[in-house]
């Protein structure tokens, strides 16, 4: 017979046991949920009337940091009602891309082609290094995840001062050229970076310069596992002051894989014949006229036309390379290694 001792000690013991396998069973139904799949930020989950914009809770006097969320992600937010301005992550859905000029928060919230990555609504990111680091985290995923890639375009604001200067510098020439670069952190604290221009006129041939005017694709996988991205942009264009060029950039689909990319055949009628060698690419085809671009993954862009059915384009970067030939409606798309 148990006496009250060895009762309370069994009883304490159950207690116990039963307690430590609802925390293991608890912590691990946190670890499951944390290694859920990662959730695209399409910002189509966020209320907003038709041809508007979020750039702060602007009904609350008090208000100043906030964030918004969208799939896995966390975007920061600031925004000053007294002046007016904002910094950091917004939305819109604006579908004019005529930048009428001023300082007005929806000229500041268009973008380019007028709409999302295959829907409507589209995030715009404030990067002026004024205000602080522009972070992204991604809460569920405390010990890293994998960003595929994000979908990105230039605003209306940006393109304008490419084309005409921003008012304190001039038009982009040869040389000048937009950066953005996301800066990835890994639950260690160690970051990695990739860069995409928005603009590049870096190249003496002025047939190479180009600035993003539709959805391209930028590839983050090169900065593996992360806890937080930080966007920043950079530009050739500066004062004593420092950047003169507007630091916003335009995306979506944040997280999501880029289901363009790979081998296409189009027209399977234009029969063309890749060849690379010393970082070129030369095209033959059996028709003489064709256009012919080539793209990163980070998406630089060269581009050639042909003569005779022969076309040499420079390849724009190391490794994988998109080199796609047009010849009236039909297209042949190729990728090569550039070793």
């Amino acid at each position: 017979m148990f006496n009250r001792k060895e009762i309370n000690q069994a009883f304490m013991r159950k207690i116990f046991t039963t307690s430590s396998l609802l925390a293991l069973f608890i912590a691990g139904a946190g670890v499951a949920s944390a290694q859920s799949a990662l959730q695209v930020a399409d910002f189509e989950n966020l209320d907003l009337a038709p041809e508007s914009y979020w750039v702060g809770d602007t009904e609350d006097e008090d208000y100043d940091w906030g964030s918004f969320t969208s799939g896995s992600f966390e975007f920061a937010n600031f925004y000053m009602a007294d002046y007016g301005s904002w910094a950091f992550y917004g939305y819109s859905n604006l579908t004019s891309t005529e930048y009428t000029g001023g300082y007005a928060l929806d000229q500041q919230m268009m973008n380019c082609v007028g709409s999302g990555h295959d829907s409507s609504t589209f995030g715009i990111g404030y990067c002026d290094a004024y205000w602080g680091p522009s972070v992204i985290t991604i809460p569920d995923f405390p010990e890293g995840v994998q960003v595929n890639g994000m979908w990105v375009t230039n605003t209306a604001w940006v393109v304008d001062a490419i084309l005409n200067g921003d008012g304190m510098s001039d038009a982009f020439a040869t040389g000048d050229y937009l950066k953005l670069t996301i800066t990835g952190t890994d639950a260690d604290g160690d970051t990695k970076s990739v860069d995409f221009y928005l603009a590049d006129y870096r190249s003496e041939n002025p047939d190479d310069h180009y600035y993003v005017k539709e959805w391209r694709y930028f590839d983050l996988s090169s900065l593996g596992e992360v806890v937080k991205l930080v966007p920043s942009i950079e530009s050739t264009k500066k004062n004593s002051y420092g950047m003169t060029t507007p630091a916003y950039f335009s995306f979506d689909d944040l997280g999501a894989v880029n289901t363009q990319s790979g081998i296409e055949n189009v027209a399977a009628d234009l029969d063309v014949r890749v060849a690379v060698a010393d970082g070129i690419a030369t095209v033959t085809s059996a028709v003489a006229d064709f256009e012919v671009e080539a793209v990163s993954v980070t998406g630089i862009r060269t581009a050639a036309v042909s003569s005779n059915g022969v076309a040499s384009v420079r390849l724009p970067a190391a490794g994988v390379n998109i080199v796609r030939v047009v010849s009236g409606t039909a297209i042949k798309v190729v990728k090569v290694i550039n070793l």
